[in-house]
C-alpha cells in the first residue's frame, strides 16, 4: 500500500510542477504568486548546504536498501491486478533506484561547475578536448548556445571545436553518465559517448568547411538576452559551493528526472515486447526495423528531455526489446538544442549553421542507429 501512496504523491508532484510550470509561461500574475515562493526563494543558502548533505547521505542508504531489499528486480513491487495502482507502485520502485544515482551526479555537476567559475577549467582548443569539456558540464542547449558564442568572440578555438562543444554539451553530463551506467549498463554508455563524439565531430568538420561562423566583433552577452527566461540560466550562477551547485541542478532536473520516472514506470506496464517489434521493429531485422528508428527519432526530436531523462525512460523499452541503435538514436535526438534555444543559435551562428545542426542531429542519429542495429545483429 505504501509504495502506491508514495507513487501517487510523485505523480501529483509531477502534474503540479508541469502546470504550474505553464501559468508562470502564460500569465503574469502567476509568475507573481509563484516566484516569491520558490525552493530558491524560500531556502537560505546555508540551510541548501545541509540539505545536499542530508541527502547525499540519505542517497547512501536509500542504494543500501534497495540491494538488500531486492528493489530493482521487480519482485519487491506489490502485487495487483489494476494497472494503475501497479504503475504507482512501478514509480515507487523506480524512483529509489534512480534517486541515490541522480543526488550522486547532481553533487559531481556542482564540483565541476564550482571549478569552472573559479577558472580551473580551462577553454579546450582541439575536438576531442572540446568534446570532452562538454560532456562534464552539466548544462542544455539555452546555456550552451551563448557559451559557444563566447568561445567563438574569443577567437581562440577553430570552428570545428566549437561546434563540436556545441553538439555534445546537450547530451552527454555527468548526471547522464552515472545514470546511464546504474539503469541501462556500461556497454550502453560506452556506445552512446562513441556516437555522440563521432557525429559532434564530424558535424565540425563539415560546418567549418562548408558553412563558416559568423565572428562579430559585439558584445557576448548580446546572445543571451532571449535565453533569460529559461531555467538553465541557474548554470550562470557563481557559486563557491559545490554543494550550492548541486542544489541548483537538484531542483532544476527533479522535475524532468521524476517526469521521465513516470514515463517509464507506465512504459513498463502497458508496453509489450510485442507490442514494441510492431511499431519500431526488432533488433535482428536491420531493414525491417529502419522505419521504426525514423519514427522514434521524430518521435524525440520534438520532445524537450533534459539531462539524464531519456535514460528513465529508456530503461524498460530496452529491457521489452527496443534495438539498441534505436535507443542511442532517441537519446541524441531528443538531447537536440531545445526551440527554445533557436532564436539565439540563428542569430549567433545564422541559419545556414542552424540548419545544419539542426540536419546533423536528424540525419546523424538516424545514420548512427542504423550503424549501431547493423553491428549488433553481425556479432550478435
Amino acid at each position: 500500500m505504501y509504495q502506491g501512496f508514495f507513487g501517487a504523491i510523485v505523480l501529483v508532484y509531477v502534474i503540479m510542477a508541469f502546470t504550474t510550470d505553464y501559468a508562470r509561461k502564460k500569465s503574469q500574475r502567476a509568475r507573481d504568486f509563484f516566484d516569491p515562493i520558490t525552493m530558491d526563494k524560500l531556502v537560505p543558502d546555508r540551510a541548501k548546504w545541509w540539505l545536499m548533505i542530508f541527502f547525499s547521505i540519505l542517497a547512501v542508504f536509500v542504494y543500501l536498501y534497495c540491494i538488500l531489499c531486492g528493489l530493482g528486480d521487480g519482485e519487491s513491487v506489490e502485487e495487483t491486478s489494476d494497472s494503475f495502482c501497479l504503475g504507482l507502485s512501478v514509480i515507487f520502485k523506480d524512483l529509489l533506484g534512480i534517486m541515490p544515482w541522480f543526488i550522486w551526479g547532481c553533487v559531481v555537476a556542482g564540483f565541476v561547475l564550482k571549478q569552472m567559475h573559479l577558472g580551473k577549467l580551462k577553454l579546450p582548443k582541439s575536438m576531442l578536448s572540446s568534446g570532452l569539456f562538454a560532456s562534464i558540464l552539466p548544462i542544455c542547449s539555452c546555456a550552451a548556445v551563448p557559451m559557444a558564442h563566447g568561445m567563438m568572440l574569443g577567437r581562440q578555438m577553430r570552428v570545428r571545436s566549437v561546434i563540436t562543444f556545441l553538439i555534445v554539451v546537450p547530451v552527454l553530463s555527468p548526471i547522464v553518465f552515472i545514470l546511464a551506467y546504474s539503469q541501462i549498463g556500461i556497454e550502453y554508455l560506452i556506445v552512446e559517448i562513441v556516437s555522440v563524439f563521432a557525429l559532434a565531430m564530424a558535424t565540425g568538420i563539415v560546418i567549418e568547411r562548408f558553412a563558416g561562423v559568423k565572428n562579430k566583433d559585439d558584445d557576448p552577452k548580446s546572445a543571451c538576452t532571449m535565453c533569460e527566461g529559461c531555467t538553465t540560466a541557474q548554470f550562470k550562477k557563481p557559486r563557491a559551493s559545490a554543494l550550492l551547485g548541486g542544489w541548483d541542478q537538484l531542483m532544476y532536473l527533479l522535475k524532468f528526472i521524476l517526469l521521465g520516472v513516470v514515463i517509464g514506470a507506465m512504459l513498463s506496464i502497458f508496453i509489450d515486447s510485442k507490442m514494441l517489434t510492431q511499431v519500431f521493429g526488432t533488433q535482428g531485422d536491420l531493414l525491417g526495423s529502419l522505419p521504426g528508428l525514423v519514427l522514434i527519432v521524430c518521435i524525440a526530436i520534438p520532445i524537450f528531455i533534459c539531462s539524464g531523462e531519456d535514460v528513465v525512460i529508456l530503461a524498460p523499452l530496452l529491457v521489452a526489446g527496443l534495438p539498441l541503435g534505436h535507443a542511442i538514436a532517441f537519446a541524441i535526438a531528443g538531447n537536440a538544442i531545445c526551440v527554445s534555444a533557436i532564436p539565439v543559435l540563428n542569430a549567433t551562428f545564422g541559419k545556414k549553421v542552424t540548419v545544419l545542426i539542426f540536419a546533423s542531429f536528424f540525419i546523424g542519429s538516424i545514420i548512427l542507429g542504423f550503424v549501431i542495429n547493423g553491428l549488433v545483429s553481425l556479432f550478435m
